[in-house]
């Protein structure tokens, strides 16, 4: 991440008009970045970038700006711009660079690799590329060897969610066959005793009719 870092203002002697007027709001973004304070930077480069938004520069050090300011896809897109209209290759490889390193930050691994070979095909000599590439693709390898798992654990949760659930329905289902049996039983005991109360009433009524 060490080229997250400004770069000097070039002037062409074909926008030279362009440049006198965008030139000093670039430096005092210089010196607003300097001094850490990079949303007031931020807001300099973008007027530069307002009289001319090809320029290389404002919009690199604009995406720096943004970068610093914790803004990473906001820096994603301004990096985008700044690759684009960068007249040399060394520009336009810090801008992909830049680019890898703010979509690294977001987590966007698959697009983080993509923007750091761009970078080496533009500059295959670039170490930082390189080591950011590498780790890039050990931490994209290292996630999709944990996805299996999570999704094995993601699995045996479902089936400990489902287990409690079946559990309260065999208890319901047992407890209705002894409240079936127990109905029963006492269907029978009633049953018993009714039968007895009918001779006891049958006993009664010939006493009574002797008397």
């Amino acid at each position: 991440m060490g080229k997250i870092a400004l770069t000097i203002l070039l002037v062409l002697t074909s926008f030279i008009a362009d440049c006198q007027k965008e030139k000093p709001l670039v430096m005092k973004g210089n010196e607003l970045y300097k001094k850490q304070q990079y949303d007031k930077a931020a807001e300099e480069y973008k007027k530069a970038a307002e009289i001319n938004e090809k320029n290389p520069q404002a919009m690199y050090n604009l995406g720096n700006a943004l970068y610093k300011s914790k803004k990473t896809e906001a820096a994603e897109k301004v990096y985008d711009n700044a690759a684009q209209n960068a007249k040399e290759p060394a520009g336009k490889s810090r801008a992909v660079y830049n680019k890898g390193v703010a979509l690294t930050r977001q987590s966007k691994l698959q697009e983080s690799i993509d923007a750091y070979k761009d970078a080496l095909r533009l500059i295959p000599t670039d170490e930082e590329a390189r080591q950011n590439l590498q780790k890039a693709l050990n931490e994209l390898k290292k996630q999709q060897q944990q996805q299996p798992k999570d999704d094995k654990k993601k699995q045996d949760k479902d089936k400990q969610k489902q287990k409690p659930n079946d559990q309260p329905q065999n208890k319901s289902k047992l407890n209705e066959k002894q409240a079936e049996r127990m109905l029963n039983s006492l269907r029978q005991e009633e049953k018993k005793l009714q039968q007895g109360m009918q001779k006891k009433n049958n006993t009664g009524g010939a006493n009574s009719k002797d008397w």
